[in-house]
């Protein structure tokens, strides 16, 4: 007898694949990058804003880092961060035509999303400790030599650069996608939604969960700021 049941695939079933905190956290850091990036070329004025978005991010990997471990299904680390030949295959797939059948991050996108929170976690992270000589310097600055200082504003400046390489990476990937593979990877950050088989799908949010992980979060920043020397400004 012919099997006439239903695939689980349903192609107009749009189901919920990122949760909203994950999505929160996301288009936060996008924002907290582009402010960050503005601010460090506007002046020494807006020298305020410039540390209090690198506050922000290390708020918000902070809470990442907490949501990859206990968050919803596809935001889990150990759900998208694959092995060697996983990673190979994916980046044969990518000149491919063909969409992900799955969703969350592919081998590639898993990686690629841990190697920007981590450029992410390493500009914000010595910002704290350096210093132009002249009129601002990071709240950390005074508990380390003029020579890790040195080397920090060095490496904050090329670690930026590599940042917006990485981020110009994802932005012309997300372009690829949807030019070559006629899939959108916008959408479904926004929306969190998809169209994928129906146990896929995460059924909530989990919003206590990380309302949670957001409050600690929130307090180790609380902590990081409590115990900072006063900034040094120079006149």
């Amino acid at each position: 007898m012919r099997n006439t049941a239903k695939s689980n695939l349903h192609p107009d079933q749009r189901v919920l694949v990122w949760d909203l905190p994950l999505r929160l956290f996301h288009w936060g850091l996008a924002i907290a990058f582009v402010v960050s990036w503005i601010t460090a070329e506007a002046g020494i004025e807006w020298a305020d804003l410039h540390l209090y978005s690198g506050y922000s991010v290390l708020a918000l990997i902070a809470f990442r880092l907490m949501w990859g471990i206990v968050g919803t299904r596809h935001a889990r680390f150990r759900n998208f961060i694959r092995g060697p030949r996983a990673l190979i295959a994916g980046l044969g797939q990518l000149v491919t035509k063909t969409a992900p059948a799955a969703p969350g991050h592919s081998a590639v996108g898993g990686w690629a999303s841990v190697v920007l929170i981590l450029l992410m976690l390493c500009q914000a992270a010595s910002g704290l400790f350096i210093t132009d000589d002249i009129l601002f310097s990071g709240p950390y600055n005074s508990g380390v030599s003029s020579a890790v200082a040195d080397s920090l504003g060095s490496f904050h400046s090329f670690n930026f650069d590599i940042l917006v390489i990485a981020v110009s990476a994802h932005l012309g990937v997300m372009l690829w996608y949807s030019l070559r593979k006629n899939h959108n990877l916008v959408a479904p950050m926004i929306t969190g939604r998809g169209r994928y088989a129906l146990e896929q799908d995460i059924s909530s949010s989990d919003v206590l969960r990380a309302f949670i992980c957001a409050s600690v979060a929130a307090g180790l920043l609380g902590v990081l700021i409590m115990f900072a020397p006063e900034p040094e400004y120079f006149f």
